[in-house]
């Protein structure tokens, strides 16, 4: 009897309030959905405190998934400064954490994101969220936005020219 081999892969939508996150393991080229959701930090705590309870949280992930690849969206331009630095910050914390445990990053665009999930780089956020709940038979009526985009990213990396058997 052959084993199955298969790489669990994190996929994530950086942010700071609220970002999205998928795990699924990838076989062949096919992708097994594992669970997907938000992780939050709460808004009445000071920045430095909230990204604390991001690396938690991160932690948590990898302690329960032991993720062997991340795939996470780029961060490429924001209209306001502020949150893009902020963004950024804690897109940091979470690579530093995942790098501590040596998971293999892979990182995608927006618009390798939406080229991959609907055929079309310029998709808005509605198509992709068809697509992703259609490519993964995803029946529930409210899916918070940033984990869709957490699932469209880990398809992104199933759909990609990688070598996804650890």
């Amino acid at each position: 009897m052959m084993t199955s081999k298969h790489t669990v892969v994190l996929g994530i939508d950086p942010g700071y309030d609220r970002i999205g996150w998928a795990v699924g393991q990838i076989s062949r080229r096919q992708l097994k959905l594992q669970d997907y959701g938000c992780l939050t930090t709460s808004k009445k705590l000071p920045l430095m405190q909230r990204y604390q309870q991001l690396i938690k949280q991160t932690q948590q992930l990898i302690k329960k998934f032991r993720p062997q690849q991340l795939a996470i969206e780029s961060l490429f331009f924001f209209k306001n400064k502020k949150t893009a630095l902020k963004v950024s910050e804690a897109r940091g914390v979470m690579l530093a954490e995942l790098l501590k445990q040596q998971v293999k990053v892979f990182e995608y665009t927006p618009l390798q994101i939406k080229q991959a999930v609907t055929g079309y780089g310029r998709a808005n956020k509605q198509a992709v969220a068809k697509m992703v709940r259609l490519q993964l038979k995803l029946t529930q009526k409210k899916i918070i936005d940033d984990a869709i985009d957490a699932l469209a990213v880990l398809i992104t990396h199933q759909v990609s020219n990688h070598d996804l058997i650890s």
